[in-house]
């Protein structure tokens, strides 16, 4: 996949594909790529519970947020991520998928 598309989809992950498991099936992308963009969703996840926490709600069912960030990370270990170990970055927003060293 050329860098203008990913750059796209990165920037509006939810808008592109409609589970992380769509993500998860797409044979054009690597797995980095595919762990890229499970972070970029998971932080703006993240930013949509914030916002539903200052009362700046969208258009989300209650929970809805939670349950697609439990979805989210579950497609990343799937990835071979490690979720929620060290190396998350903690802040108000939460932690996103941490990215592999190896």
């Amino acid at each position: 996949m050329d860098q203008a598309t990913f750059e796209k989809m990165a920037a509006d992950v939810a808008k592109h594909f409609t589970s992380p498991d769509a993500l998860l099936a797409r044979e054009d992308l690597t797995r980095d790529q595919k762990l890229a963009l499970l972070r970029q969703w998971e932080y703006d996840l993240h930013l949509l519970q914030v916002a539903t926490e200052e009362n700046m709600t969208g258009d989300a069912p209650p929970g809805n947020n939670a349950e697609r960030i439990r979805e989210v990370r579950s497609v990343a270990e799937k990835l071979g991520a490690e979720v929620g170990g060290e190396g998350t970055t903690p802040a108000k927003a939460g932690s996103v998928v941490p990215e592999k060293t190896s």
